[in-house]
């Protein structure tokens, strides 16, 4: 097999594998918790702090995993626009995205889908708006919308292709499970992907997914 052949692979099955980790990493997190306090699984505070800290370690493993691929040079590369930036489809992405995941929260809160946090610590905050946001927003942006859509492209996947491709596999690193968050977040892909390949600005979807993510996670807590 050649070595562009064995690359294309790779990338096809990094697709797979990076969401499968993710949904291991946490069913072990629950295990672990059951066999250790199964109290920890009937509150949502504690629970909810062990599984985002397991997706936080994860992140960071993957980013290194593929900084291990592509070096620190191909990491920058990444990063850094390659088109100047235009206001209007940058506000209009950051608008869509906001919309779609706080009208996501709402109505999960409203229903009793997603549970309000009680009272937290001032490490559970620091987490929860700070670290989590922001890795969330770098990692997830950086891989999902950055090193795949890249990949795909090179393979000769069409622009759709590659979109509706990296907005599955970023849809199933939320979760197997919960249906609702798999439609939502596939559409926060298609909407980013969609917005990459146009404008190729990573800075601005970091930048959009971040502030998304606090107020995703503010709204059970002051809700």
């Amino acid at each position: 097999m050649s070595d562009k052949m064995a690359e294309r692979t790779e990338s096809l099955r990094d697709l797979i594998y990076f969401p499968i980790i993710y949904n291991v990493a946490g069913l072990l997190a629950i295990g672990i918790l059951y066999t250790v306090s199964p109290r920890i699984l009937v509150e949502p505070d504690a629970l909810n702090t062990v599984l985002y800290l397991v997706v936080f370690i994860t992140h960071w493993l993957l980013v290194y995993f593929v900084g291990g691929r592509i070096g620190m040079h191909g990491v920058k590369e990444l990063i850094v626009p390659k088109k100047k930036l235009r206001w209007p489809p940058s506000l209009l992405v950051f608008i869509s995205l906001s919309v779609l995941f706080t009208t996501y929260m709402v109505l999960g809160l409203t229903y009793g889908r997603i549970p309000a946090w009680g009272s937290l610590n001032f490490l559970q905050i620091t987490f929860f708006f700070g670290l989590a946001p922001l890795t969330a927003g770098f990692v997830e942006e950086l891989i999902w919308r950055g090193y795949f859509m890249k990949k795909l492209l090179a393979m000769g996947k069409t622009e759709s292709k590659a979109v509706i491709l990296s907005s599955i596999s970023f849809a199933f690193i939320h979760g197997f499970f919960v249906f609702d968050k798999l439609i939502v977040t596939f559409l926060f892909g298609i909407i980013a992907g969609t917005y990459y390949v146009r404008e190729r600005n990573l800075p601005v979807l970091m930048a959009s997914h971040v502030i998304t993510d606090i107020v995703a996670f503010a709204l059970p807590f002051f809700y």
